[in-house]
């Protein structure tokens, strides 16, 4: 995916309506200028969801998100930014052009899609009324499994006939280009001509997360090499951004909190078929890091399913490499739990859950382990505990397991449990860490920061954030402002950012202001969106502004106080009278200006007494 143009973006904001956009799913009733409504991402009965047509605005005092259309999409659909980019150009019909990428317009990727999307009614009609033999044998294959007419319905099951240019000569004829249908691979150049890329398999659908066709799986019937093949990369179908029966799956996820990943195609869909409606499978290749962030979006817990033979603990094993600062208690929001389990008896997920029925399969997803304590145990139980060689060993392989977390609160957990399980000191286990670990990202620090709990603000806080309030919402007093910032009376860090990234924004109010602001930070304009929803034409707001700029000032002339104080302090009255009388005059003249500041009339103003 490549860099979508800010032309482009503005392009796709200008064709959106947001009431209209929020219409779609949420019943709105206009109450003066704003719409009102129940919010979507939280239940309740009173409306505490409002929107600002003028702006194009949203925010809800209830869950307090806020934002506009991109941001409403992202909330609703669990997108990033870009996705909900192109899922809202989509709706608008715009085509985007995405630099740095594949550079394939919008409208050359509709083409692709109703490429895959006719393959994919071709290869279910072949299916289900095919008369050729391996039409039946397909048919008995998945009859077998337990995969009747209905459920090849449900799923969009086919057949790829045994003649190798099939396809193609249907999707000629359905006006599709050569070009089209090498370039979605579904066909193979061979010289001056076609053939199909797909032949003699059973045919399983890929859709992306809004359930349109963009690829597929084959499954050879009979005997054959390989035994499964899988579409190539496509400008539409990238293996390491997909999952098969994402689209399915994510609402049941996202309620559920859990995400279930198995290998195979017939495993997610007999979990499907049994209830187990979270279930999702790699594309032909092993569970990325890629595909953990983006279950990530939907859940905060990933199962990973395995089957029960040699082949089956071989990868759960390998699934050790995903195990990242993410899963720590510090990563905030953005931490995902990563557990495994082993289907017993060398059965895979589709063998358990029709031999013995979903409860079954639900008691072993129930009975995960964190993929740490599983990894940490089996590099223990490759080694002789008893001899002194073997302890050795097993703590240097155990103690490597926790290089990717070393420094977190769940590090110091299982350096114990190594311990206890070693017989040897906790800084013993400590020590043989590697040094070496992946430092969480900036954007999972502000998420941690974001999901720490919340506290109540002191008065200080709430006068610094007034005074943003008010900047955001009158361009006139942003100079003000800016002296403000100049002069250091603004001590708190979230508050003087966001006033810099204000200030910095000229004479832009509502959208444009927003706009900017997310430009720069997606989490702040949430926070702005919410005052510029509820501004209104306040002909007392630059009165207001003043009252809370001279407490902003009497703020920090309290903070001044208290450090020549401390420093007043440290210094002997009698060694060094010169320094105490000098620094004593000051914090007077500092006292009498502040108590100048406080006898001042003020009315009207809201904020809170210190």
């Amino acid at each position: 995916m490549g860099r979508i143009a800010d032309e482009d973006v503005a392009r796709v904001r200008d064709a959106t309506d947001l009431v209209s956009l929020v219409s779609e799913t949420v019943v709105l009733k206009k109450k003066g200028r704003l719409f009102w409504g129940n919010c979507p991402f939280h239940g309740e009965k009173t409306p505490s969801f409002k929107i600002d047509p003028s702006t194009q605005l949203w925010h809800c005092f209830g869950c307090n998100r806020g934002g506009d259309a991109f941001g409403y999409v992202m909330e609703a659909e669990h997108l990033e930014f870009p996705d909900a980019v192109r899922r809202l150009a989509e709706r608008a019909h715009i085509e985007i052009v995405e630099t740095g990428g594949s550079g394939v317009p919008t409208g050359h990727k509709e083409r692709l899609i109703a490429a895959c999307t006719e393959a994919a009614a071709y290869f279910h009609r072949q299916l289900v009324a095919g008369t050729a033999s391996g039409a039946g044998q397909a048919r008995d294959y998945l009859a077998r499994r337990g995969f009747g007419s209905d459920v090849a319905k449900r799923w969009s099951l086919g057949y790829a006939p045994h003649g190798r240019d099939s396809l193609v000569r249907h999707m000629i004829d359905a006006g599709f280009t050569r070009d089209e249908l090498v370039e979605a691979n579904l066909a193979l150049a061979d010289g001056a001509s076609l053939k199909d890329r797909f032949f003699n398999r059973i045919m399983f659908p890929i859709n992306d997360l809004h359930g349109r066709t963009i690829a597929f799986g084959g499954r050879v019937v009979g005997s054959g090499e390989p035994k499964y093949l899988n579409s190539q990369e496509t400008p539409v179908f990238h293996k390491s951004a997909n999952l098969y029966a994402l689209d399915r799956s994510r609402n049941e996820i996202v309620s559920s909190g859990t995400a279930v990943v198995v290998e195979g195609y017939t495993d997610v869909i007999a979990l499907h078929e049994a209830g187990i409606r979270t279930a999702v499978a790699t594309l032909g290749t092993a569970l990325t890091e890629r595909h953990v962030k983006l279950l990530g979006r939907f859940g905060t817990r990933v199962v990973y399913l395995f089957d029960g033979d040699e082949a089956g603990q071989r990868a759960a094993l390998r699934a050790a490499e995903f195990l990242d600062w993410g899963i720590t208690p510090e990563a905030g929001s953005s931490r995902v739990d990563l557990d495994v389990a082993i289907i017993p008896g060398g059965k895979d997920p589709a063998d358990l859950v029709t031999t013995e029925g979903a409860e079954a399969m639900s008691k072993v997803i129930d009975g995960a382990q964190p993929l740490l304590r599983f990894t940490i145990d089996r590099r223990l139980e490759e080694h002789d505990l008893a001899s002194p060689e073997g302890r050795s060993a097993a703590l240097g392989a155990a103690a490597a397991v926790l290089a990717p977390v070393r420094g977190s609160l769940l590090a110091q957990d299982y350096v114990m449990y190594i311990a206890g399980r070693l017989g040897t000191e906790y800084a013993t286990v400590e020590r043989a860490i590697p040094a070496k670990r992946r430092q969480p990202s900036a954007e999972a620090s502000t998420q941690a920061e974001a999901a720490a709990p919340e506290r109540r603000l002191s008065a200080e806080e709430k006068t610094e954030r007034e005074l943003v309030r008010l900047a955001a919402i009158a361009p006139s007093l942003r100079g003000e402002a800016r002296l403000l910032l100049a002069e250091g009376a603004v001590g708190g860090e979230k508050a003087r950012a966001l006033l810099e990234i204000v200030t910095s924004a000229d004479d832009a109010v509502g959208d444009d202001l927003y706009t900017r602001v997310a430009e720069t930070d997606r989490e702040a304009a949430g926070v702005l969106a919410g005052w510029l929803v509820d501004a209104s034409e306040d002909e007392q707001v630059e009165y207001a502004f003043r009252e809370v700029a001279a407490r902003v000032k009497e703020f920090a002339l309290g903070r001044l106080i208290s450090k020549k104080k401390g420093e007043l302090q440290a210094l002997d009255p009698a060694g060094d009278a010169e320094s105490y009388d000098r620094l004593f005059g000051e914090i007077a003249e500092l006292q009498r200006e502040r108590a100048a500041i406080r006898v001042r009339p003020r009315a009207g103003t809201e904020v809170e007494a210190e």
